[in-house]
């Protein structure tokens, strides 16, 4: 697609028809912006249509200056990444809100499960307290039970001798012996009262004997009731332990996860500000690019301008040829029918002498008529092979907002290609183009089927064919990016007559 485009239908086409493509181009405009925020798909989908638009704005715009369809491109692809942006900025602030939710509701459950280790604690050290208690209650109890045995074993000891003395004793040694062996009554009244006395101690050992085991009784129930009381807190404590490893085991669960929220809430915080400022720094670019598109606008007319008059001067140039060859063509063909035509008449006029003498003189077969020689369909060669990337016919420029016609075919190859002559020829001009061509080499192939027939070949990175003939097949340049054009590609045009037509009548 190229700069050298002819303005036809936009000239001619009124102020509805123009309102008409600005109104659809301003429709594509507006997809490309609000419609893509309103599409539910995700923004790795958008990202791949938009790139494809992009890339058919390239394709649109070859031809155009590169300074313009750089500028163009560069606006509309940071228009068609500007509702992206803004979606990333949305999901982004929208993940920071819950990064940060999830960061309170984390801590918060850090709190209570803190709270709940240190009340599983406290209830541990309180059972643990009280076991304690018991243990101690236990050790008081069976040293007071071991002493209590100890004493009671003793008084029982001192009762049984008691009695053996009162009733088993002989003489002087028992206490009835005490009492009637006395030699006097006084000495009976003191013997009487020595045997009260004793009578008195041993009856008082009764009672703590009786006492002592009434105690035993009693300390061996409550040594029972305390080890069960034991048993059970141990149960309670081994219970309690085991809540509070597990409260700990929650709560430093709690912590981590509180500490993950934290940073997801960090990370969310930063993903949110670096799409904020990818956000902003496309606006501040949009603004300048549309500057620049401004301002080559404005160069791209007066190109343009410049382009459609030499255009015109190659037109006239060609018609003016066109003009010559048909002249020239005619006078060949005039000159070949004078020929045949004496030939005939040369023939006949020794038929009518050989008459005269008597003789048989037989005509040669005259030549056949004079006329221009066919030119078939596929009189061309395609000077190089690749894919077409742009084809004949009128298109709508996207910047300059008019029709404007792609007068040739555009193949997709590498620059460095080499490209060949259609058909065979006289190169009439050769070199650079300021009009958008490039490098250029044009080929005149001659008058077929009643027209001057020449071809184009441009935006050549080299040209090794300046001047002189060429044969169909023969190396005229290699394919490059020179002139108005925004990628390698060979641009293929044919005139007829000096008029632009489509390559493939020829082809």
């Amino acid at each position: 697609m190229e700069h050298m485009w002819l303005m036809r239908r936009s000239e001619r086409s009124g102020p509805a028809t123009r309102l008409t493509a600005a109104g659809l181009v301003i429709a594509c405009s507006v997809s490309v912006g609000s419609a893509l925020v309103a599409r539910a798909d995700s923004v790795s989908d958008q990202k791949k249509r938009n790139d494809k638009k992009i890339a058919a704005l390239g394709q649109q715009l070859e031809g155009t200056n590169a300074s313009l369809a750089r500028a163009y491109v560069n606006l509309e692809r940071t228009n068609a990444a500007l509702p992206l942006a803004q979606q990333r900025v949305v999901s982004a602030q929208a993940a920071q809100a819950r990064a940060q939710a999830a960061q309170v509701a984390a801590e918060a459950t850090e709190v209570r499960a803190i709270a709940a280790e240190a009340k599983a604690r406290a209830h541990n050290e309180a059972v643990a307290q009280k076991l304690a208690v018991a243990r101690a209650n236990e050790q008081r109890a069976k040293e007071q039970l071991a002493k209590s045995s100890t004493d009671l074993v003793t008084s029982q000891d001192a009762l049984d001798s008691y009695a053996a003395e009162v009733f088993q004793g002989s003489g002087q040694e028992s206490q009835l012996g005490m009492v009637f062996g006395s030699t006097s009554p006084e000495d009976f009244a003191n013997r009487l009262v020595m045997a009260d006395t004793a009578s008195a101690v041993a009856s008082d050992t009764i009672d703590k004997l009786a006492a002592m085991t009434a105690d035993n009784t009693s300390t061996r129930s409550y040594l029972t009731s305390v080890r069960d009381e034991i048993a059970e807190l141990k149960r309670q404590a081994e219970a309690a332990l085991r809540g509070a490893e597990a409260a700990a085991a929650a709560a430093t669960q709690a912590k981590n996860q509180a500490i993950l929220a934290k940073n997801n809430a960090i990370t969310a915080t930063q993903n949110a500000a670096a799409a904020k400022s990818q956000l902003d720094q496309l606006k501040s670019n949009q603004a300048a690019y549309a500057a620049d598109l401004a301002v080559q606008r404005k160069s791209e007319a007066a190109e343009l301008a410049s382009a459609r008059a030499e255009s015109a001067r190659l037109q006239a140039v060609l018609v003016e040829r066109a003009r010559l060859a048909r002249i020239a063509e005619q006078k060949r063909l005039a000159r070949l029918r004078a020929e045949r035509a004496a030939k005939i008449r040369a023939e006949r006029a020794k038929a009518a002498a050989a008459k005269k003498r008597g003789q048989v003189y037989v005509p040669r077969t005259p030549p056949p008529p004079v006329q221009s020689e066919p030119t078939p369909s596929n009189y061309l060669s395609y000077p190089a092979v690749g894919p077409t990337t742009s084809g004949f016919g009128m298109r709508w420029h996207p910047v300059l907002q008019k029709w404007m016609l792609h007068d040739g075919l555009d193949w997709g190859i590498s620059c460095g290609t080499p490209v060949y002559a259609a058909a065979p020829g006289e190169v009439i001009r050769a070199g650079w183009r300021a009009s958008g061509w490039g490098n250029q080499v044009l080929v005149d192939h001659g008058i077929h089927r009643g027209i001057d027939l020449v071809t184009s070949y441009n935006h050549l990175s080299s040209i090794v064919k300046f001047g002189g003939s060429v044969k169909r097949g023969q190396l005229i340049g290699y394919s490059g990016t020179t002139g108005y054009s925004t990628g390698c590609h060979l641009h293929f045009g044919t005139y007829e007559d000096g008029t632009p037509v489509n390559p493939r009548a020829w082809l």
